[in-house]
């Protein structure tokens, strides 16, 4: 098909509640613009002019309709004072923890909510939001999720065997969490003005393959709608919503949380390839956007066609959701995927994804 509208009309057209030329696309590419630029991994998170460029310069190549933003699974350590490795090494992907900030009880009593402006790896992600701002992109800035954070700050399998002998201690950390993901909101807004952000927030702890929904619902809610209660609060308008892997039996939560946040704001929720895009439209689908969810390894192990088909189904499911579709990846799309496979998802989206 020939296209009508570049990647920020077609985006912001979904987001508007109208219809583009075609799907919009946004593979969850981050590692993989490293790739694909010559660039290593490790820079991508290291330094944002040249995050910045990778992103861009990926996304003009394939013609997709993502802009840059900044994030990965183990944020939270650096930030809260512990460290963390840059991927330079070979099979390394994102930044991983070396030392985590609390190891005992005590260490939580200990731990200060940290000053955004200098807090880990918030510099970078804001000079990857400046850059984005520049040159009229929404600034992404992350926030969540928060027993994924709280895992990075004190070991996953620490925090989880808190949840059940010291749950004080959880809540106590969660709390701190909680106050930094709103100062973080409040720095990214007051820099750049709420209805140029978009807040992104995601995690795999929260997954039903770690706790269950009783956990989740007295670890994980009601901090989470403190935090999105305040983020919206503040005038953003775009929560990018990421339920990382199986996530199914939390969904009560996650419609819970809309309703009773008003249904405010525009939600894009990417759930994990096992949460099926009939269910996602059937509780979100009168309000909220849909990014589908293709399945990530396969873009690394499967063929050229094989990920063409695994597009048209998703395009020809999620394409029926009322409030907007993005054809999209169920995570990050693996940064060692055949660079072919992504212009399969260009394909299928060209191809059947017209409005016409």
């Amino acid at each position: 098909m020939r296209e009508r509208m570049t990647p920020m009309e077609r985006m912001g057209a979904v987001l508007m509640g109208q219809k583009p030329d075609r799907v919009p696309v946004n593979p969850f590419i981050l590692g993989f613009a490293a790739k694909v630029c010559n660039l290593p991994i490790g820079d991508l998170y290291a330094d944002a002019k040249k995050s910045f460029r990778a992103q861009v310069l990926c996304a003009e190549m394939y013609g997709y309709d993502a802009t840059p933003m900044y994030g990965y699974a183990s944020y939270g350590a650096w930030e809260f004072g512990g460290k963390i490795g840059m991927p330079y090494e070979a099979g390394q992907s994102a930044p991983y923890v070396i030392k985590h900030p609390v190891e005992t009880p005590e260490d939580v009593d200990k731990l200060e909510v940290p000053d955004p402006k200098n807090a880990g790896s918030i510099p970078i992600s804001m000079g990857v939001g400046k850059l984005c701002y520049e040159n009229r992109m929404p600034v992404i800035f992350q926030c969540g999720e928060i027993l994924t954070t709280s895992a990075m700050v004190a070991e996953p399998a620490r925090i989880l065997s808190w949840m059940i002998r010291k749950p004080e201690v959880v809540h106590k950390l969660h709390k701190k969490i909680a106050e930094y993901f709103v100062a973080v909101a409040d720095y990214f807004t007051s820099t750049f003005g709420a209805d140029k952000c978009m807040a992104f927030t995601g995690g795999p702890v929260e997954s039903n393959k770690l706790i269950n929904p009783n956990q989740f619902a007295t670890f994980v809610y009601p901090y989470m709608k403190e935090v999105h209660s305040k983020v919206l609060g503040m005038g953003v308008n775009v929560v990018l919503e990421h339920p990382c892997s199986d996530q199914n039996k939390n969904l009560p939560y996650y419609k819970m949380l809309r309703e009773e946040l008003g249904w405010r704001g525009k939600y894009i929720w990417v759930f994990g390839p096992e949460t099926p895009l009939e269910k996602q439209i059937e509780i979100f689908g009168n309000h909220d956007i849909i990014m589908g969810n293709v399945d990530p390894p396969s873009f690394q192990f499967k063929d050229f066609e094989e990920i063409v088909a695994l597009c048209k189904d998703n395009i020809e499911r999620g394409i029926k959701n009322p409030s907007g579709y993005i054809l999209g990846v169920g995570c990050e799309l693996p940064p060692l995927a055949p660079p072919i496979n992504v212009y399969a998802m260009m394909k299928a989206a060209r191809e059947y994804g017209s409005y016409q």
